[in-house]
């Protein structure tokens, strides 16, 4: 099990590089220019998977040190519990995550990639505090 935590660590590290990455490239993009659409929905699609990924690793995380965790919401209050996460951002997060699967609405889109600009910044905070948690195991 210790094995699977890594890897999901190590996917999780990923994702969420591909992210940051994505971001640094759109933040200074004029939302006119040529392939601005592109990179706000690749941007979007990362923060889909980046948010899957963080889940699994939540849930993994606790499943090893407590019990089975399943459901969407049950699994960000577990990670609240464990001190994974800080603050309730994450029900928002989750709800933007599951809406980028719905039917595709440019308006949605853009406010949406503003959003994912914070997101990213709890993604990370989750990073740098399970990652010890993980390599103390």
């Amino acid at each position: 099990m210790q094995d699977k935590l890594l890897q999901n660590l190590v996917n999780y590290e990923k994702a969420l590089v591909s992210l940051e990455t994505n971001i640094l490239k759109i933040q200074g993009m004029d939302e006119n220019a040529e392939d601005y659409d592109i990179y706000r929905d690749s941007t979007i699609q990362r923060f889909e998977y980046t948010m899957e990924s963080a889940k699994k690793l939540m849930a993994n995380y606790i499943e090893f040190v407590d019990q089975k965790v399943a459901g969407q919401q049950q699994i960000i209050k577990k990670a609240f519990e464990f001190d994974l996460i800080d603050d309730d951002v994450w029900f928002q997060m989750l709800e933007d995550r599951n809406n980028t699967s719905h039917e595709y609405d440019e308006n949605i889109a853009k406010e949406l990639v503003e959003r994912i600009y914070t997101h990213a910044i709890k993604l990370r905070i989750f990073h740098d505090t399970i990652k010890p948690m993980i390599e103390a195991l």
